[in-house]
């Protein structure tokens, strides 16, 4: 799924649920926000992220949370996710899911990968969805099929 449809998707939801969509979130992010995340982490974020954060920010989208790049922000993600643990996973959560697992992207080569992967806590481990970033939001976050 493309950018285009996934916000096609999302002002669909909000013209029917527009308190799914009004909760709180962070300030939009812009380059060198992005810039600094990936600095810190040492990695490469994938487009759909940065655009993502460009448009909504982050904090809360529908039933998930969606980690920010806004330092002063509440769901910002260097705040919520340590870098020794990213190195030691290869891995960078980007939407809690609130049970203590997360869903973001596998880390290859200092690069995130464009799909999806679940990381369970209970099991250690992750298994990749393949589905887009923007296929999760919709399903996890606005619970869309």
């Amino acid at each position: 799924m493309d950018r285009l449809n996934f916000e096609i998707r999302v002002r669909e939801v909000a013209a029917r649920k527009p308190r799914l969509l009004a909760l709180e979130s962070d300030n939009k992010g812009n380059i060198k926000m992005i810039e600094a995340v990936e600095e810190y982490y040492s990695v490469k974020l994938p487009d759909c992220y940065k655009d993502f954060v460009k448009q909504y920010g982050g904090g809360y989208f529908g039933f998930i949370i969606v980690y920010s790049c806004d330092c002063d922000g509440m769901f910002y993600i260097k705040d919520s996710i340590s870098k020794e643990w990213v190195l030691k996973k290869s891995f960078l959560p980007i939407i809690d899911l609130d049970t203590g697992d997360f869903l973001g992207f596998k880390i290859k080569d200092g690069i995130c990968q464009n799909t999806v992967a679940l990381y369970y806590h209970e099991e250690n481990e992750l298994q990749e969805l393949e589905m887009s970033f923007y296929e999760v939001l919709l399903k996890y976050g606005l619970k869309c099929n």
